[in-house]
């Protein structure tokens, strides 16, 4: 019986009167909150015994809802391997009620939402967001896939080949490389060892309609309702949301699955210590040290693994980092709990390398034991794990929004593991130190029970990987380095964390005006400088955002002043890192990056103490200090991650192009290695040191300031930045202008897969033209998807979506294949446009209507946390739109469109466009590249020559 039940009346108590007891309230206390958290939350568990959580956000503009299944890759026959992983996909195509392959992804779709899932060793997970007011039919759709799943056998012999293609998406991934020859040294009887993603080979019948039967009995075996946990989250009361949720999923079946922590080592006994070497697909070079320890999320309350990889990842002054970078062996550190599950979990050091770095890489390693022994010899480290504590309190205390799906999404995973009155909390609370227990796993971190990788193009090799074809080598470790390891001692230049002076200890709000601005106001304007400011009136937190836009004269005008910029700004994050890094652990965040037209600041977090690293950030902007090892090391860094470009997936080297294409001064990869090449330490002094005698400034400060401490921030900028005697006349942005052109460009890749990408580009600039590309897009994206992905199995990377650039509307059409070629992508997309421009006719004004409302939901969409509206200023800041109306000028353009106008419209500038603009691939398929339109061979040539838009 529901025994925390309040009446209720008309339709509600009559669905709730139609399933009595088929579920129960948990007994369990109340779930610690937030508190600033003012949603009410309601956990029950099924008779089926699924865990549900229930929650009602009255300022929530979408419902989000995940189903999590405590079951993953793990599971997988390893006569079968990726069942798991397939079985997920075929959840998507047709059930019992809703047998349409597409008609989930439609429904979704056309109502404002998106929707996804994702296989894991442990777990797998499936989610979705929609607008609320049709979530009741939305869940419907969705609870069928845990009840009756048809798994067609038509679609199972389609749906392993979309698996097959995600496994070569990314077949050249370093990560997955680097899991598969993992998977190939642990214990070969731990189900880790098991390929998780399946491929054709794995996936294949064994005999006729063997493979269906194995989805079949996986889903009958494991998908039961006790391994599943639904969470739910949307602007309805929790007795609504009950009575829409419950009678859906009480029909899941209960087969009593028990799933026993896993017993088997990781590694075989005696097996570790041993040595990895890895040699990448890109110019990358890593170390990592991994050590085997036990679980760690029974000692949630402890945290003992975060508190060390706290230590052994910090990057203040003192830090293993900083002494790897006076060193000249490390660019960035990283340290925590690596691999978890049931029975066990990892520890893992990893340090990106310079080339020195590999070439000392047992000094590094040494480096790790000296700092493992430093936390060893000062285990009364109350102090440091008070301040963690006192970090994670305040992260919890004044924890803000995600989106509703993100949110649903963690706490249907989280469900699983901690009791439900800690389930908010879980991942924030620090109970008390136990030097114990820190012990125990210190003891686990030694030279003897360690993995160490070396991953660099240099290393020699001997294996290559059986899924993802990574050369890799095996070896013992030389008694000597383990002998030296032992004996590591401590390092007097490695110390323990000093305590951070950025821990907030002032959060009160300050007084606000009655009736708040609901918009920025200008609140300081001089030559070259302007102030925004607006108070936080919505979130009511002890935190800001401070935002500024240095904007200088001929930053972009070569690939040269390019690389500058860049350079430049690297070195500052370099200088910076020392001081700064206490500060984003103590929730006190910053960026400073380049940009297209100089170099953009932010920082978020809370207010107080935002001054201090201001002035910081101004100094060292004003006054940077150059050092000619770590100048030499990062220019070497810029240059190296550019010449990785064409190892990324096709697909992402297209988007990453297409800008490249359409802004007047963006360089290609090339071009701005040759531009690293040609600075020197002098040339990059005498470039910062002019910088700032001609800059424009616009900033922005939103929060918990009050209207004369924002000004006060804004004079410090000014005093330190800011010469008004002189005049920064700021160069428009270009956008390129199609103008009647059909054109083609070929990208490098170094994947088999080909791909292909359609740019539409449209004729005006005005908002309802905009309106028009967003509908288009609104209406064809979940079709596209399904045509060429799920029909004609094309490939696992489908897309397709709208693409303003500033002003200038835009569609494209992407897709990545194994199995067709980029001239033959191009046909299928053609193809599909065309066949759309004939359906038109069977399109009738309600679903027109119906994706008219999807869109304007999907933009009046409000920002969920202080940062992201802050952001949304920002973004109407740097586009002109100084009325902060950007969005509602979308939606009022949106909302005037009719039916008629869309179709002409689709017709003549989508299907009939003569604004086009074809990037490709070959991959494998050589023969079969695109041969339409005007082919550019010399890209700077072809800029050159082509009109623009241009916008301040």
């Amino acid at each position: 019986m529901l025994k925390s039940f309040k009446p209720a009346f008309g339709w509600l108590a009559l669905v709730i009167m139609l399933v009595p007891a088929c579920y129960k309230t948990d007994q369990a206390p109340r779930l610690i909150k937030s508190e600033n958290d003012q949603r009410q939350y309601r956990y029950l568990t099924l008779d089926n015994q699924m865990q549900v959580l229930l929650i009602s956000d009255p300022g929530a503009d979408k419902a989000g809802v995940s189903l999590d299944v405590n079951v993953g890759s793990r599971q997988d026959p390893s006569d079968y391997q990726g069942l798991a992983h397939f079985l997920e996909h075929m959840l998507f195509l047709g059930t019992d009620k809703y047998p349409e392959a597409d008609d989930y992804q439609n429904f979704i779709s056309s109502h404002s939402g998106n929707h996804n899932a994702y296989t894991a060793f442990e777990h797998t997970n499936y989610f979705f967001d929609i607008d609320p007011n049709y979530l009741e039919p939305a869940l419907d759709r969705f609870s069928r896939f845990f009840i009756a799943p048809l798994f067609t056998a038509e679609y199972v012999d389609r749906e392993k080949n979309a698996v097959h293609s995600e496994y070569t998406a990314k077949i050249k991934d370093e990560r997955r490389k680097g899991m598969d020859i993992l998977k190939q040294v642990i214990n070969p009887e731990h189900p880790f060892s098991k390929l998780s993603v399946g491929n054709l080979e794995t996936l294949k019948d064994r005999q006729p309609g063997s493979l269906r039967k194995q989805l079949l009995d996986f889903h009958r075996r494991y998908y039961s309702a006790n391994q599943m946990a639904l969470v739910v989250l949307a602007n309805k009361s929790l007795d609504e949301l009950q009575a829409t949720v419950l009678p859906k999923f009480v029909e899941v079946v209960n087969y009593g699955t028990k799933i026993d922590p896993i017993s088997t080592p990781l590694f075989k006994p005696d097996q570790l210590p041993l040595k990895l070497s890895i040699r990448p697909e890109k110019q990358q070079r890593q170390l990592t040290i991994t050590f085997p320890t036990p679980e760690e999320m029974p000692h949630y309350r402890q945290k003992p693994m975060h508190f060390i990889g706290n230590i052994v990842g910090h990057e203040g002054k003192g830090s293993l980092l900083s002494y790897l970078k006076r060193k000249g062996w490390a660019e960035g550190l990283s340290a925590g709990g690596g691999f978890s599950y049931a029975g066990g979990s990892s520890f893992s050091v990893t340090v990106q390398l310079t080339k020195a770095g590999v070439e000392n890489y047992p000094s590094i390693v040494e480096a790790v034991f000296q700092t493992l022994n430093r936390i060893r010899n000062n285990l009364d480290g109350s102090l440091l794990f008070d301040e963690q504590k006192a970090i994670a309190e305040q992260s919890f205390r004044f924890k803000e929004s995600a989106s509703p799906v993100t949110y649903a999404r963690r706490l249907a995973n989280d469900l699983h593991y901690y009791p439900i009155k800690d389930l908010l909390q879980g991942n924030f609370v620090m109970e008390q130190y136990d030097p114990g227990l820190v012990g125990q796993f210190l003891d686990q971190m030694t030279p003897e029970n360690s993995l160490i990788s070396l991953t660099a193009p240099t290393v020699e090799t001997n294996q290559v990987s059986p899924w993802y074809q990574a050369p890799y080598t095996v070896d013992s470790i030389a008694r000597s380095n383990i002998a030296r390891w032992q004996d590591a001692g401590l390092n007097e230049q490695i110390v323990m964390p000093a305590a951070n002076e950025f821990i907030a200890e002032d959060f009160q709000l300050v007084k606000q005006s009655a009736v708040g601005l609901e918009t920025p106001d200008l609140v300081l304007t001089k030559k070259n400088f302007r102030v925004w400011y607006q108070p936080d009136n919505k979130f009511k937190l002890p935190k800001a955002s401070v935002f500024f836009n240095l904007r200088f004269p001929g930053v972009q005008d070569s690939p040269e002043q390019t690389a500058k910029l860049r350079l430049y700004v690297a070195l500052l994050n370099d200088q910076l890192n020392e001081f700064s890094y206490p500060a984003s652990l103590a929730g006190l965040q910053y960026s400073l990056r380049s940009n297209g037209r100089g170099i953009s600041v932010k920082i978020s977090g809370f207010s107080d103490k935002q001054d201090a690293l201001l002035e910081k950030i101004l100094l060292v902007l004003k006054a940077p200090e150059f050092n000619t090892q770590r100048f030499s090391e990062l220019r070497s860094e810029k240059i190296r991650q550019l010449r990785n470009a064409n190892k990324q997936q096709p697909y992402h080297r297209l988007m990453s192009k297409l800008p490249q294409l359409l802004i007047k001064k963006s360089w290609s990869e090339q071009q701005l290695i040759k531009g690293y090449q040609s600075i020197d330490l002098e040339s990059l002094k005498l470039f910062s040191q002019q910088l700032l005698n001609s800059v424009d400034i616009n900033m922005l400060v939103y929060g918990n300031y009050d209207r004369k401490a924002a000004i006060a921030l804004a004079t410090q900028v000014e005093t330190e930045l800011v010469d008004l005697k002189n005049t920064a006349n700021i160069p428009p942005v270009s956008i390129l202008k199609l103008e009647d052109q059909l054109v083609s460009y070929e990208i490098e890749s170094a994947y088999r897969d080909a791909s292909a990408m359609l740019y539409i580009q449209a004729n005006k600039l005005d908002k309802s033209t905009r309106a028009l590309m967003g509908i288009s897009a609104q209406i064809m994206r979940a079709e596209f998807y399904s045509q060429l992905r799920t029909e004609k199995q094309l490939g696992y990377i489908v897309t397709s979506g709208a693409y303003p650039l500033r002003d200038v509307p835009g569609l494209f059409f992407l897709v990545q294949s194994p199995v067709a070629g980029s001239e033959r992508l191009r046909q299928e997309i053609d193809a599909y446009l065309l066949e759309k421009r004939a359906a038109l006719s069977s399109m009738d004004e309600q679903q027109f209507a119906q994706h008219q409302r999807a869109l304007i939901v999907r933009l009046q969409e409000s920002p969920k946390n202080q940062f992201q509206q802050a952001q949304r200023f920002w973004n109407d800041i740097n586009e002109g739109y100084e009325q902060f109306d950007s969005r509602q000028q979308l939606v009022n353009a949106i909302r005037t469109l009719s039916f008629d106008q869309w179709k002409t419209f689709f017709e003549e500038s989508v299907v009939g466009s003569n604004n086009k603009l074809w990037l490709y691939n070959q991959g494998q398929y050589v023969e079969q590249s695109i041969k339409e339109g005007h082919i550019i061979e010399d890209l700077p040539e072809f800029k050159s020559r082509q009109a623009y838009y241009t916008f301040p």
